[in-house]
């Protein structure tokens, strides 16, 4: 459904005029999208509307990119923090500066310019935007992107290779995007979980992810986030969007005293354990692992 923005000019005119605009706005029945584009006030301001406006605000050289366009597409690995407008114009092009717009110059051949969505918001082909990433973030995040994007159907491992070859060969970050790609696994979940599963194979293990564990009669007995399944190790980590709800809480409880009761051993952990960094956990898992050696 397309997002009903405002310029300036049609908000006040819609309204009203100047004095009917500035009490819409104190009312909250109308709020400002990006400064000079307005909303209804019942409308949550997230990227999707703050797209929209851009489409409207920003020259038509600008086109919305990096994680900002994942999360248009249903990739969710934004940073933490009020999440900013991500956008990228071409070399011979102002770079728009605005609040809330993080904006960046780089080659945009015709071929990398899309319309994305009902709204047809100005967009980075999502390929080279996912490309682009893992080159520019950090190692971590950039697995935690080829993990992302994999799992969700929205680039295939290959398609980001022949990115990497056709668009960015010679450019900064190259070989640790392919590095990155070669690290991601599509059937991790979650950005902590593809934090942590990284850590754990850069501290020299091999976890699976999204392991099933079998009794000994072959029946269901859970499926673990990682799993060291040689020594019957599995990994939790517990996100507490999901884990507080007293069904999770409960189910979770159940589901480790299952794991006990074939033989596994289970170790969970949680935000505050990778805040600044998986060392702590790593630490943990190592020890164990030394002890069922």
């Amino acid at each position: 459904m397309a997002v009903p923005v405002l310029l300036r000019p049609d908000f006040l005119r819609a309204v009203g005029g100047r004095r009917a605009a500035e009490r819409a706005l104190a009312e909250g029945t109308w709020q400002r999208a990006l400064r000079g584009t307005y909303v209804p006030g019942d409308l949550e301001l997230d990227l999707r509307v703050r797209c929209a406006a851009a489409s409207l605000l920003l020259p038509p050289h600008a086109r919305v990119a990096d994680r900002c366009l994942l999360w248009l597409l249903g990739v969710d690995v934004l940073p933490p923090g009020p999440p900013l407008l991500e956008v990228v114009v071409p070399r011979d092009a102002v770079a728009p500066r605005r609040a809330q717009v993080r904006s960046r110059i780089a080659h945009l051949p015709p071929r990398d310019r899309v319309l994305v969505g009902p709204q047809r918001v100005r967009c980075l082909r999502p390929v080279r935007a996912c490309a682009d990433l893992l080159r520019r973030l950090p190692l971590a995040e950039a697995v935690v992107v080829a993990d992302a994007v994999q799992h969700a159907g929205l680039c295939e491992a290959q398609a980001l290779r022949d990115e990497l070859t056709a668009h960015a060969a010679g450019l900064r970050g190259v070989v640790q995007a392919r590095s990155a790609l070669e690290l991601s696994n599509p059937r991790a979940e979650s950005p902590p979980e593809s934090r942590l599963r990284l850590a754990l194979v850069l501290a020299g293990l091999d976890p699976v992810p999204q392991y099933v564990v079998l009794d000994a009669d072959g029946r269901f007995v859970a499926r673990v986030d990682l799993a060291l399944p040689a020594l019957r190790i599995a990994i939790e980590y517990d996100g507490r969007a999901v884990h507080d709800r007293e069904d999770a809480f409960t189910a979770d409880r159940r589901r480790a005293n299952q794991l006990v009761r074939v033989g596994w051993t289970v170790l969970r952990f949680t935000a505050a354990d990778l805040r600044r960094g998986a060392s702590y956990a790593v630490a943990q898992v190592l020890a164990v692992v030394a002890a069922a050696a």
